[in-house]
């Protein structure tokens, strides 16, 4: 079974997308934090939840990362609006 995520752009109303995992390597380079502040900030809700394969790995999926970056930039575009620069 296929499973499609879909997502709404400026190009195309209905792109379907693979869902995909990121390692915390990967994740911390995406968002530009250490490993350890995402690992701290995810246990603290500030940071999406990684999902556990196994023991010893962890994952994000990256529709919940990229919509985290996203959702950093509204909050950053709000602070900019709302006070003074």
């Amino acid at each position: 079974m296929n499973s499609f995520l879909w997502v709404t752009d400026m190009t195309d109303q209905n792109t379907p997308i693979q869902p995909k995992f990121s390692k915390i390597d990967s994740v911390a380079s995406q968002v530009g934090l250490g490993k350890s502040t995402v690992l701290a900030w995810e246990s603290t809700g500030k940071f999406p939840r990684a999902v556990r394969l196994s023991h010893t790995v962890r994952v994000w999926l990256q529709q919940d990362i990229d919509n985290w970056i996203l959702e950093q930039h509204g909050k950053s575009l709000t602070k900019k609006v709302g006070g003074e620069l």
